[in-house]
């Protein structure tokens, strides 16, 4: 059968692992062991086994935590496990995060030889002093060579990350990190907001700072396609696409979340939990959500600039009309997008609905 005409999935892996922990981080993540990883790893494998079926992947996403700590041979043994049981697409996209303290020509030679072809490079800034505030254990140096060895083996999909608005940066801080966005070339940037810490920060300075970084990325040919994510044409993350248009994704692993037949479903958040589910041959869920496909796009796909198709608001219809009067959401045709000067309030412009 052709590939257009099979359904196709997303697969999402998360790797909980860390040599210590950010503050920023809101993911599920445990301290690195040994022992421990090799396990995991081995009950990855029971529930992809399960997960197995009719369908055709066409993205893999290795996150964490922090996928690149992970011992190659279990990355390979996994990689090895699901090239050989799943139906893969010609044009697979397969990214995987990185710590650029981490990095070395040799992780990225491997994985490239084992087909990953798209690199998320937790950069987060590229001013020292906006690292040691995030009391990261690299530095500027580090993201250079990081990208330097990307660049080097033939990475040519990169994306970045980087915080904003932490206290007391500038656009100074910004305007160097768009820098080496344009000396490197890089084709994606995700930027997100520093949140969850106890610091009285300004919400006029983080609305500076959050439209400064748009403007200056709009101004070196990015395209603004989702509300923390910035692209060069092509080279938006297929696989992100798939959470914000209503597209299919497996999760897999401990705290993973996926969407399949009209299910969001969260898996187990502790490791005791996730293995005692798949010894008894059971998939490793928690707990599984029901929405009206209306609702589920509105929610996912305001996150889009583009928009979504106004059908999608019939059971809406007041509500959508007083964002529109309030000026938060915008008709074009028929589509319904957020308007851009409404960014920041976009989750209490959702909570309408």
């Amino acid at each position: 059968m052709e590939e257009g005409k099979v359904k196709t999935k997303g697969l999402y892996i998360h790797f909980p692992f860390c040599k210590r922990f950010c503050f920023y981080c809101h993911f599920t993540k445990f301290k690195h062991d040994d022992f421990l990883e090799d396990k995991y790893i081995n009950y990855l494998i029971k529930e992809l086994n399960l997960r197995k079926g009719d369908y055709l992947i066409d993205t893999i996403y290795f996150g964490g935590g922090s996928p690149s700590i992970i011992n190659k041979n279990l990355i390979e043994k996994l990689v090895n496990f699901i090239f050989k049981n799943f139906k893969i697409s010609k044009g697979l996209e397969f990214t995987i995060e990185v710590n650029p303290e981490d990095s070395s020509s040799n992780l990225f030679e491997f994985y490239k030889n084992i087909g990953i072809n798209r690199v998320s490079l937790g950069t987060q800034s590229f001013d020292d002093s906006d690292l040691k505030f995030l009391r990261r254990t690299h530095n500027l140096n580090d993201n250079i060579k990081a990208l330097e060895m990307l660049k080097s083996i033939g990475f040519s999909n990169i994306n970045i990350d980087l915080i904003i608005a932490l206290p007391f940066q500038d656009f100074k801080s910004i305007d160097n990190s768009i820098k080496y966005i344009k000396d490197f070339d890089i084709n994606h940037v995700s930027s997100y907001i520093l949140e969850e810490i106890n610091l009285d920060i300004d919400e006029k300075f983080i609305e500076d700072i959050y439209f400064y970084t748009r403007k200056r990325l709009i101004d070196i040919g990015f395209n603004h396609y989702e509300v923390s994510n910035f692209s060069k044409k092509g080279y938006e993350s297929k696989h992100n696409l798939k959470y914000w248009t209503g597209k299919e994704y497996i999760g897999a692993g401990v705290s993973s979340s996926g969407y399949e037949n009209g299910v969001d479903y969260k898996n187990h958040v502790d490791f005791d939990n996730y293995f005692k589910s798949l010894d008894s041959n059971n998939l490793p869920v928690l707990e599984k959500n029901e929405y009206s496909n209306d609702y589920r796009r509105i929610i996912t796909g305001l996150r889009l600039f583009n928009g979504i198709d106004k059908r999608y608001f019939n059971n809406y219809e007041d509500i959508l009309q007083k964002m529109i009067d309030n000026g938060f959401l915008l008709r074009e045709n028929d589509l319904i997008r957020i308007n851009p000067d409404y960014i920041l309030i976009l989750n209490e412009i959702l909570s309408n609905f």
